[in-house]
């Protein structure tokens, strides 16, 4: 990386200082210059999209080509950003826990049955106590692998998107101004409330359970030095929740997906089943999110993030 003196600047001199430390523009800049971008073809996008398209508005619920196309153009947007902002940095992608070399390998598949077991147990549990049932499957041949197949890419879309945004660039850039613990709370709890107040119907329990979920992920990039479990955990868990067990969504109207494979249903109290949000506002998540953090404690004792990833601001 081009030194701060090499590019003609002088740390601590003047206004600059105030732009520029020993590593060139500072991480809060950096980052406020990502979102800005980020939003600016987020909009721009999202505008022509709706001109080319307007009969999107009068969709309710999750249309799945419509889905497709979103995802897939945000998750475009935001390794646009990631790219512009590794070159003005003069930056690798690993330094933001995105190194390309390792994605769709062991790390992420890892993070995959991280995702499907938990939520395999949450719904085991629910179903224990009476709050889900199931008779058999709901698609069947050719129609049961089409949609097992576009929804797959549709949640993994989802997870890349996310994960890229929330625990790659702005988690590994605010880390490096703030410290990781900070940045991780701040993430996590954007995440919680994005969820909470963007949202229809949603509760303090989904909203919570989700900030510690985005913790929890944000742990993983802390201790893997990547984000990759957490993004193969983050398609592990939707894809068999939602496209699988048939759990709702409140971005669904509260219903389950349009060919979810099992021929399933919620029955019961909120507390228990987490309603029309899923079993993520079930009160059951939450040991099992304290479960997930000691295990991923115990799995990754004694190993080291790569020297690359810098989790803390450099003391002067």
């Amino acid at each position: 990386m081009a030194s701060i003196e090499e590019a003609g600047l002088t740390p601590r001199a003047g206004w600059r200082r105030w732009f520029y430390g020993e590593e060139g523009l500072r991480a809060g800049w950096c980052l406020a210059r990502f979102v800005a971008l980020f939003l600016l073809l987020s909009t721009a996008g999202k505008w022509l999209y709706l001109r080319l398209d307007p009969a999107v508005l009068q969709e309710t619920g999750w249309v799945l080509h419509t889905q497709l196309v979103a995802e897939g153009f945000a998750l475009l947007v935001v390794l646009v950003c990631v790219a512009l902002s590794a070159r003005l940095e003069h930056r690798s992608w690993e330094a933001y826990g995105l190194a390309p070399r390792a994605a769709f390998g062991a790390r992420f598949w890892e993070g995959v049955l991280w995702g499907m077991v938990p939520v395999s147990i949450l719904i085991a549990a629910i179903s224990a106590a009476g709050g889900w049932s199931a008779a058999g499957l709901a698609e069947h041949g050719g129609a049961l692998v089409r949609q097992a197949s576009l929804w797959a890419v549709f949640f993994l879309l989802v997870a890349l998107y996310e994960e890229v945004l929330f625990r790659g660039y702005t988690l590994l850039t605010l880390a490096r101004g703030a410290g990781f613990w900070p940045a991780a709370l701040a993430l996590s709890a954007l995440f919680g409330a994005a969820h909470y107040f963007l949202k229809p119907m949603e509760t303090w329990a989904d909203g919570l359970s989700t900030g510690l979920i985005g913790l929890f992920l944000c742990y993983t990039v802390r201790l893997s030095g990547d984000i990759w479990l957490a993004t193969g955990f983050h398609f592990g868990w939707n894809f068999l929740a939602l496209a699988v067990f048939g759990c709702p969504n409140t971005l669904n109207d509260g219903q389950p997906l349009t060919g979810h494979l099992l021929a399933s249903s919620f029955h019961g109290p909120q507390w228990l089943t987490g309603g029309p949000m899923g079993p993520e506002a079930s009160l059951f998540v939450f040991p099992l999110i304290a479960a997930l953090f000691a295990a991923c404690a115990w799995r990754f004792r004694g190993v080291r993030a790569p020297a690359r990833v810098r989790w803390s601001r450099r003391r002067r």
